[in-house]
């Protein structure tokens, strides 16, 4: 099921667990709450995600991350809180690949890794697939390590239309979002 709001709202969910979080639209004031993240997960997830290891998140790269236009660059965060302060606990993200074709957007979904498993990842992708939609983004493209069975399973779980191949070394998750309006 999708989450409905393609708005900018903040959305409240609750985990499989129970845990409260809170998905929002980044800002450019998250930078910080990035790098507090990136410096949270393990190196296999680092692995996973930016497809090489890094050791930091650097502040260039953190506040590129968080500065969206919301059309061609879009992310969610998800918040929850810990020793009384908000934290970033996942992001969900897309950006055109081409401005030329601005139906096709790169994707990517990332989890610290003490909150994977609780169905934040899905909630995020589902949360970013209504809105592309919403920008007239039909195509979401995913590159995945071999090996990201999580990452893979989480799309195939999803309901989404999406197609695989392999590539370069990676494989490539396509994910048809045109396929998805016509069945809603």
């Amino acid at each position: 099921m999708l989450i409905s709001s393609s708005s900018l709202d903040p959305e409240e969910v609750t985990l499989k667990d129970g845990l409260q979080v809170t998905i929002r639209p980044i800002q450019p004031s998250d930078a910080d709450h990035l790098q507090d993240t990136f410096d949270h997960l393990s190196i296999d997830t680092i692995y996973l995600r930016f497809l090489s290891y890094k050791k930091e998140l650097p502040d260039e790269e953190a506040r590129y991350l968080a500065t969206v236009d919301y059309q061609s660059r879009m992310a969610f965060v998800a918040l929850c809180k810990k020793n009384g302060r908000d934290i970033v606990i996942g992001v969900a993200r897309y950006a055109l690949l081409d401005p030329a074709h601005p139906g096709f957007a790169e994707s990517a979904v990332v989890v610290q890794d003490e909150y994977q498993g609780r169905g934040l990842g899905t909630l995020l992708l589902k949360r970013l697939v209504v809105y592309a939609r919403a920008k007239n983004i039909y195509h979401l493209r995913g590159n995945l390590q071999v090996g990201n069975n999580r990452m893979l399973d989480l799309v195939k779980n999803s309901g989404l239309t999406y197609k695989t191949r392999y590539a370069e070394g990676i494989w490539q998750v396509d994910i048809d979002l045109a396929v998805l309006k016509e069945q809603a």
